[in-house]
């Protein structure tokens, strides 16, 4: 029985070679090239989360972009990126900014390195960037306190998917959002029926908490 090596890939890496035993039968029935498309061999492997990272201080724009977008699919396993992203959430053009915002939001709870950056992008000229700073934050809520003061302001922002995350992730915070308290009673009474139950679950969150 004929051993043939093949590839497969993980998300940090290049394509890793490993060794499966098949049948003759198999092995007449699938071509070399087949096999190369199926495992990602032969060329054509994307840029690794290292080779991307060095990417997001590129002097071009368009690469900066294009390295954050492609960090995205990596989700967690991009978590060696956060720093650089972080510094990208200043970057003076408002696309790279939101593409940033986006990816981090896909790393999710290492995104706490850079806490300060996203609390800072709540109040982005960018409603997208503010919507994914406050999506990112809340996946870290825990490790999440010096942002309340952003927080708070952000229950007044004009989307509401931003007042919903802002008092979704207050609501998480607990008792360390006892500030907060005054500005999500008034979005009890918000127009949009998701940020309602946020503010109210919210509310109820950190008075249980005040009062443990």
């Amino acid at each position: 029985m004929p051993i043939i090596t093949i590839c497969h890939r993980t998300f940090s890496s290049r394509p890793q070679p490993f060794e499966i035993k098949i049948g003759f039968g198999l092995v007449a029935s699938l071509s070399l090239v087949m096999l190369l498309s199926l495992t990602g061999c032969g060329g054509g492997e994307g840029p690794s989360v290292s080779e991307l990272t060095e990417q997001l201080s590129d002097a071009d724009g368009s690469q900066r972009y294009k390295a954050a977008k492609e960090l995205e699919q990596f989700g967690p396993e991009a978590a060696p990126a956060v720093e650089e992203l972080g510094k990208l959430l200043s970057d003076p053009d408002p696309k790279i900014r939101y593409r940033t915002a986006k990816t981090l939001s896909k790393i999710g709870y290492s995104a706490e390195a850079v806490v300060d950056q996203l609390a800072q992008s709540l109040s982005d000229q960018d409603s997208n960037v503010r919507y994914y700073a406050a999506k990112t934050i809340d996946e870290f809520a825990d490790k999440a306190g010096t942002a309340v003061p952003a927080l708070i302001k952000a229950l007044s922002d004009s989307e509401p998917k931003v007042r919903y995350y802002a008092a979704k992730t207050l609501g998480k915070i607990g008792k360390d959002a006892e500030p907060a308290l005054g500005g999500l009673q008034q979005l009890v009474n918000d127009d949009d029926e998701s940020v309602r139950k946020a503010a109210e679950s919210a509310v109820r969150r950190i008075k249980k908490r005040i009062s443990s």
